[in-house]
């Protein structure tokens, strides 16, 4: 299997320091990636760079076999490589209808009508009159939910998401969960940053753990959990070896 995103020897250097890499990663179509790490480990940085939203000190950024290393973040998001943030994105003084449509504007994708903006909206639970909402209006459970709807009227193949879990209740929760399991039913990866693991590792084919800009270890969730240098880079080697 061709891989539909690949990156090679990334790094990224602020005033000499070296914040990530050299990183090998590659993520395929339909499949759900895990990335964890203690804070400060790279993780929003590989993000950063592998979106476009920051230059690479060094290496490579494909998109299905193509170098995208120098081209811009939203020619990226059009070509299907999308990201959300863990701020709420959207324009908190216009309806919820106006923020998809501008969503789509930005990228160029010409109106596609309340059909689309309902089924993103549907695809993260999100009720049908939640399009007539001013988005100030909405919790920021619901906010979180609509950033995510943002992102999927764009229509990606590989969804990029940076902590989606944080600061949601139990329901916006298991609504994030189905979201990404009919994601993987339709097709659409997803590469996850989260420090929830208890909600995140279940979702996961495979599972990235990185630690001070490198990548630690990868396998399934099993398998890393049961890894000491993982339990360690999380817990300190003192307390692994006192297990």
């Amino acid at each position: 299997m061709s891989a539909l995103l690949e990156v090679k020897g990334l790094e990224k250097h602020f005033d000499g320091i070296r914040a990530l890499g050299p990183v090998e990663f590659h993520a395929n179509a339909g499949e759900i990636v895990g990335i964890i790490g203690p804070n400060g480990s790279g993780k929003t940085t590989f993000f950063n760079v592998t979106t476009g939203f920051m230059k690479p000190t060094a290496g490579r950024v494909f998109w299905k076999g193509e170098d995208i290393t120098a081209v811009a973040a939203h020619r990226r998001a059009r070509l299907g490589l999308i990201r959300t943030f863990q701020e709420k994105m959207v324009f908190s003084g216009t309806p919820v209808r106006e923020n998809m449509r501008l969503a789509l504007i930005q990228h160029g994708i010409r109106d596609l009508g309340d059909a689309a903006i309902l089924r993103a909206l549907s695809y993260v639970g999100l009720p049908e009159r939640t399009i007539d909402q001013q988005a100030g209006d909405l919790s920021w459970g619901q906010c979180r939910l609509l950033g995510m709807a943002l992102a999927l009227v764009l229509q990606p193949q590989l969804l990029l998401l940076d902590e989606p879990f944080a600061g949601l209740n139990r329901i916006a929760a298991a609504q994030v969960t189905d979201m990404l399991q009919r994601m993987k039913s339709d097709g659409i990866g997803a590469i996850i940053v989260e420090h929830e693991m208890s909600l995140l590792l279940p979702l996961c084919d495979r599972v990235v753990v990185f630690a001070s800009g490198q990548i630690l270890a990868e396998g399934s969730s099993e398998d890393i959990l049961k890894r000491p240098d993982v339990r360690a880079a999380y817990f300190g080697a003192d307390v692994v070896a006192e297990d």
